[in-house]
């Protein structure tokens, strides 16, 4: 068999591989989260097993009715945490499927090129194929012009190295695609399934709590004054009143962050609500039982809606609080805090920076809320701020 023909049979198996190739698929790898030091995780548990124990020190039950609240909390907790991880799937679902379009994509490119290369390189098998019946043959055997001959047959070698190599990475390219496409097709299968369990999970706890919520409504109707009602908000105001004096001891052992370039006093009157919604009740307004008074905004809203930092901050409280449900805390330095009550999931634990506009919670209207909505305050030094002189209104 001469060079010619066993480039060609070479060139042809090659060929084949690479045509089968044409059903590839494949996966996106994704990055491994970059770990803060030691230390600083250490620092940061330190903290959080801090303000665990406070939390559980603030919510202790004391009789019945609190006790049917605690067993609201953890029923609120837990499907709070389980909307943060179905937040959390969704995101990671929509990734995979950008991903897989984007293979697919690439896909029938690599598929296009391919038959292009397949058209061609039979047209020059066929063309190779009888030039080394022909004239190669007869170039052998006349030997008319040596030099010639040396240089067709080296340009015919270095082609069809050429188109070996082409095929080569043809080949190359598409079994990645293949395993890439597999895996992510695969991976969002366990995270569909994942998904339809913990929605699944989530409307059976939803249920949960509204059996519980039902059974505190009948308790609170068996009320026959109001001073039980009246006592039972003093307390709520008085555990955040604690919170808050625990959290500022807590945190000033944490290092400090660099300072920041505007600082949350010279946003007096700049800043943008955290949520929109309809303000249902203000700071100072009476709460229509006793002489208690709002000390922050009430924003109503349907539940699930976004509700997002209205600074940059650090993330101080970040739990279920007996009267303001899933509460977050931020820090914003130079006494400055602001809370957000009553929501339905929290997305930042504590420790975590967050910047102004990020969402940090959903609206819901877990503990004593009026309805779906957020409670809104800010606090200097420990004492609250009228909102709406801090927040311009949309």
């Amino acid at each position: 068999m001469t060079d010619a023909r066993k480039t060609t049979t070479t060139l042809a198996a090659a060929l084949i591989v690479a045509g089968m190739l044409l059903v590839a698929n494949g996966q996106v790898a994704g990055a491994a989260p970059v770990a803060g030091t030691a230390e600083q995780a250490a620092q940061l548990e330190r903290l959080r097993a801090r303000i665990r124990s406070l939390q559980v020190r603030l919510n202790k039950t004391v009789h019945k009715r609190d006790a049917e609240r605690e067993q609201l909390r953890e029923l609120e907790g837990t499907i709070g945490r389980l909307i943060h991880d179905l937040r959390q799937l969704h995101s990671r679902l929509k990734s995979q499927d950008r991903a897989l379009t984007g293979l697919k994509r690439r896909r029938a490119t690599a598929r296009t090129e391919l038959r292009g290369q397949r058209a061609g390189l039979g047209d020059q098998l066929r063309a190779a194929y009888l030039m080394g019946r022909q004239e190669y043959v007869k170039m052998l055997l006349n030997q008319t012009d040596p030099t010639t001959f040396s240089r067709v047959l080296t340009y015919y070698r270095y082609l069809n190295g050429a188109r070996m190599q082409q095929i080569d990475k043809i080949e190359s390219a598409l079994a990645r695609i293949h395993t890439m496409e597999s895996e992510i097709i695969e991976r969002t299968r366990e995270l569909e399934a994942l998904r339809a369990a913990q929605v699944q999970r989530k409307q059976a706890l939803e249920n949960a709590r509204a059996r519980r919520t039902e059974v505190l409504a009948l308790l609170d109707r068996r009320v026959r004054d109001q001073s039980d009602e009246i006592a039972r908000l003093r307390l709520d105001e008085e555990r955040l009143e604690r919170l808050l004096a625990q959290l500022q001891e807590y945190l000033a052992g944490l290092p400090r962050e660099p300072a920041a370039k505007v600082r949350f006093a010279d946003r007096k009157g700049k800043l943008p609500l955290p949520t929109k919604g309809k303000i249902r009740a203000r700071f100072g307004s009476p709460k229509k039982i006793g002489k208690m008074r709002w000390k922050g905004l009430f924003l109503s809203g349907r539940a699930g809606q976004d509700v997002v930092s209205v600074a940059r901050g650090r993330v101080a409280f970040a739990d279920w609080l007996r009267g303001f449900g899933l509460l977050l805390i931020l820090e914003h330095g130079d006494g400055y805090m602001t809370l957000y009550g009553h929501n339905q999931s929290l997305y930042a634990q504590v420790g975590e920076w967050v910047e102004a506009g990020q969402v940090i919670a959903s609206m819901g209207n877990t503990g004593n809320a009026p309805g779906a909505g957020v409670y809104f305050e800010i606090r200097e030094n420990g004492r609250p701020r009228d909102p709406l002189q801090w927040c311009r209104l949309r």
